[in-house]
């Protein structure tokens, strides 16, 4: 897609809304509105989109998004890599999901990059401030622990935490611990 079109059609559309919303506060109901609102701006989008304030959202043309999905205030996602969120996630304040990477030429950072698609299963919850790179697939039912960094594939319904992410335990089989 050109520069121009995108910029047209998603990204500027895009922020009107956030800047008309802004000023509303972070209820169930304005998430809900400004899930509304924001809909026609992703490559697909289900029914009870909800989206909290001050989210940035790069490439939305490249995010598919479930039913019932929440994303908290002051998210970050990036859909350049291809970003698919399945029906059910919940996505904490302030997590960061990227689809691309930059590069190493000549050792020394580049500022060209490598595009990797992430799929966040259905079910999981990203915990505040966890951090998903390029190329993951969080299983379906997997828990990410707050300060997570995420940088390789889990099992489904897993509980994951730590910098980077390791394996906690599997949440079906420790179900009785919940009180």
């Amino acid at each position: 897609m050109n520069k121009k079109r995108l910029f047209f059609r998603y990204i500027l559309p895009m922020h009107i809304v956030q800047l008309i919303t802004a000023v509303l506060p972070n209820t169930d109901i304005t998430t809900k509105i400004r899930g509304k609102m924001m809909r026609p701006f992703f490559k697909s989008c289900g029914t009870n989109f909800r989206i909290g304030m001050r989210v940035v959202i790069n490439r939305p043309d490249l995010i598919s998004v479930g039913d019932d999905v929440y994303i908290a205030h002051q998210c970050y996602l990036n859909g350049t890599g291809g970003l698919t969120i399945e029906d059910g996630v919940s996505i904490g304040p302030m997590c960061v999901i990227v689809t691309s990477k930059h590069v190493y030429q000549n050792g020394a950072v580049s500022m060209k990059s490598e595009a990797k698609s992430v799929v966040i299963g259905k079910g999981s919850w990203l915990a505040s401030h966890a951090v998903i790179n390029a190329g993951v697939t969080v299983s379906s039912g997997t828990t990410v622990g707050a300060n997570a960094v995420v940088t390789k594939n889990f099992e489904q319904d897993a509980i994951i935490g730590g910098v980077p992410a390791k394996f906690i335990r599997n949440q079906k089989e420790h179900a009785h611990d919940v009180h």
